[in-house]
């Protein structure tokens, strides 16, 4: 019974790392999105670094890459935001990170705690019965 338990609690935090990656493919579709949408401007990050007319794997590579970055505030990648709309996506992808980090977090700690829920009721059940 307690081997199902785990894999109960290891396939909740595959799960949740899943989610947080498939978080991170749609933030990095939004990173090349938008400038794709605006013709690429010279400012843009795909501009700089060249990516237009680049292999799709490069390119998603690159916007993963600065939407991870993003997500787990480690930085802005190679380049600061060069305008408002950049600025924008790179808050949004910031609060996302920070959201899923939080939860993950949060669930892991109650993951952790489950795991031990039964050693403390029966620890709990000793303690009171020998007030009793």
């Amino acid at each position: 019974m307690k081997f199902l338990n785990m894999a109960s609690v290891f396939m909740r935090i595959f799960n949740l790392i899943c989610m947080m990656l498939l978080i991170g493919h749609w933030s990095g579709c939004l990173q090349f999105l938008v400038p794709m949408l605006q013709g690429f401007p010279p400012n843009s990050w795909v501009a700089i670094n060249e990516l237009q007319e680049s292999f799709w794997l490069e390119q998603y590579s690159w916007a993963l890459f600065k939407a991870m970055s993003h997500m787990l505030c480690i930085g802005y990648g190679r380049f600061p935001p060069q305008s408002l709309t950049d600025m924008w996506l790179t808050m949004l992808s910031m609060i996302s990170g920070a959201t899923c980090y939080a939860l993950f977090l949060g669930h892991a700690t109650n993951l952790i705690q489950s795991l031990d829920s039964s050693r403390r009721q029966y620890r709990e059940k000793v303690s009171t019965s020998s007030f009793a």
